[in-house]
């Protein structure tokens, strides 16, 4: 099934860019960025804020996003995937990540999905490296990384090390 991705979370006051992969087929159904109530993304950004993000609207999320100069999006455009498995993605197309930060404080790209990580490298690493930009590989929230990360604590302990403003 070829799925897309969604609209970028952006504005040109944002200094930091998470990018996921794709959107899962729970994410699609509520039509935002890690809806699947197993991921612990939400939850990793309520602990690392101090803001129930986990019991925002996706407005107030995007708002909550930008007031914190967080910006959001996905490494791909479009791909044919059969669930939500980053490993089941294929023909998978990028966006355009350069255009996109263009003209904002971005200075850190974190990527939370390794074979996101890997590809974007790929694609944009020397970019990046070129004007200066970081890119951060950060472990998943997905509920499938939970044989590394049992426990919210850890996931939100390595995010914390890696995760900076």
């Amino acid at each position: 099934m070829q799925v897309k991705c969604f609209n970028p979370v952006i504005d040109d006051d944002c200094r930091v860019l998470i990018l996921g992969s794709m959107p899962s087929v729970i994410s699609r159904k509520v039509d935002f960025y890690y809806g699947n109530p197993t991921n612990r993304f939400w939850k990793i950004l309520s602990a690392l804020f101090g803001a129930d993000f986990t019991t925002m609207t996706k407005e107030e999320k995007t708002a909550a996003l930008l007031a914190r100069r967080i910006a959001l999006f996905d490494v791909f455009s479009v791909c044919d995937i059969k669930g939500s498995m980053d490993g089941n993605i294929k023909n998978a197309e990028f966006n355009d990540i350069p255009s996109l930060i263009r003209g904002t404080d971005i200075k850190t790209i974190y990527i939370t999905s390794k074979k996101a990580f890997i590809a974007f490298n790929k694609k944009f690493g020397d970019y990046f490296a070129d004007i200066g930009v970081k890119v951060v590989n950060l472990p998943s929230t997905s509920s499938a990384n939970r044989s590394k990360f049992k426990t919210d604590a850890a996931l939100f302990a390595e995010w914390q090390k890696l995760f900076v403003l």
